[in-house]
């Protein structure tokens, strides 16, 4: 299965070459005077001669559809992305996103990450009441009344970093600049991290003629993972008119070949629009795949699934 992943996600990429090639042959950036007189009106694709500077944060709000196997045990969670957009309002998930890039000429240097917390304590106050027997010497029915309360922390992130290239741009329209096209190959460094701890608490007190309580007891377990791996990805521009943009972005790392087997990829749609001549304002959504698998002390865990939400953003050029 993992074999077959690899390979549809490196054809994704590479199916983008051709088209890529013939576009690095076709495409140029306008080079007519009125072009050149309306500099700051060009694409960012275009100004090929300049230090250009992109800032961009931006709030990635994902539901998640995890499958985890232990030991031959499999359990699933589905988490729409709504129900998160919740828990951030209550105040239990933050998140801290956001990309920079440089670019001069085709050549270019970006960074890409994000930081997710998700906390929740969750205390049954009510409890449950179990009648355990009467006292021997009044024989009246004694009990126990249960309380716990559960505890779960997940924090997770990633940080992209490296290269990329303009390969080139195809206009669409004949004789007319827009819209147009452009291919840019992207590659680098992926840092994933990932901590989960997780807290299950129990007490409980008597109801009848003899009170006690009891110690209590609690079950934790935590879980921690980070690694560094390549990735190789490419991302496709639709320079609808000066102002209005939409992009595609892929990425793929791990390719099973480091940490824990692991294979992860990254897909985001997003539309943008040019609200000043400095920013931008978009729209995306964007999909997170991993799948990883472990063997440590007789226990074999794996891991595979999606975080997929919507996103917006802001970029600040300069």
């Amino acid at each position: 299965m993992k074999k077959l992943h690899v390979a549809i996600m490196v054809i994704m990429l590479l199916a983008m070459v051709p088209c890529a090639l013939y576009a690095g042959e076709t495409g140029a950036s306008p080079g007519t005077t009125a072009a050149k007189a309306q500099e700051d009106e060009r694409l960012p694709i275009h100004k090929q001669e300049k230090w250009q500077f992109f800032l961009a944060p931006y709030a990635w709000i994902p539901g998640a559809n995890i499958r985890t196997t232990v030991s031959g045990q499999t359990t699933s969670v589905n988490v729409a992305w709504w129900d998160i957009l919740k828990q951030m309002f209550k105040g239990n998930a933050i998140g801290a996103m956001g990309r920079a890039e440089v670019w001069k000429g085709r050549w270019g240097f970006f960074m890409d990450s994000y930081f997710s917390y998700i906390g929740v304590s969750v205390s049954d106050s009510p409890g449950k009441t179990i009648t355990v027997g009467r006292h021997p010497v009044l024989q009246l029915p004694v009990s126990v009344h249960l309380t716990g309360d559960v505890k779960a922390i997940a924090r997770m992130g990633s940080l992209d970093v490296g290269p990329r290239f303009l390969l080139g741009t195809v206009p669409l329209g004949a004789n007319k600049t827009l819209p147009v096209l452009s291919f840019e190959a992207l590659a680098g460094a992926r840092i994933n991290f990932f901590n989960q701890y997780l807290r299950l608490g129990v007490d409980g007190q008597s109801i009848g003629p003899d009170f006690f309580r009891t110690p209590g007891a609690s079950f934790v377990s935590r879980f921690d993972r980070v690694f560094a791996e390549p990735f190789l990805g490419s991302r496709l521009g639709l320079w609808l008119t000066p102002k209005a943009v939409i992009t595609f972005k892929s990425t793929v790392g791990g390719f099973t070949l480091v940490a824990d087997n692991n294979l992860d990829a990254d897909l985001e749609l997003a539309f943008g629009y040019r609200v000043s001549s400095k920013t931008y304002v978009y729209g995306a959504y964007r999909a997170h795949y991993t799948e990883f698998s472990q063997s440590k002390d007789s226990l074999n865990l794996s891991v595979s699934g999606w975080l997929h939400g919507p996103l917006l953003g802001v970029v600040f050029t300069f």
